[in-house]
């Protein structure tokens, strides 16, 4: 299971890392890039492109498509729609990341704890 929230969140996992050495905070960057080892190519890819309804539609959904709540899944509540939205969204997220949590190796525990 944990393996399915790293795959699901490493596209904001290693842009926090950049963020990080940017900032000169290296031993998290390192932290958050070994955490990330071994998360195929495709995977960001595929999670990146759910990124994006996630952010519009769950995250942000007050922002951009609280217009019509009379019509919308969990309304017609501010509320009850993004928390209904967002909890879509993150489904989706999870959906899609599992196929590769079970296709990335297991980690060794020198990747679970990298040295400093």
């Amino acid at each position: 299971m944990a393996s399915t929230f790293v795959v699901a969140f490493v596209l904001p996992l290693r842009v926090t890392a950049r963020a990080a050495a940017a900032l000169g905070a290296d031993g998290t960057a390192t932290r958050l890039r070994a955490l990330t080892a071994g998360v195929p190519v495709a995977a960001y890819v595929v999670t990146g492109v759910v990124w994006l309804p996630l952010l519009v539609s769950g995250i942000f959904y007050p922002v951009f498509d609280a217009g019509n709540l009379q019509v919308s899944w969990g309304g017609p509540t501010l509320v009850g729609a993004w928390v209904t939205h967002l909890a879509l969204a993150l489904g989706l997220l999870m959906a899609v990341a599992f196929p590769f949590a079970i296709w990335r190796p297991p980690m060794t525990m020198s990747e679970k704890h990298p040295s400093p």
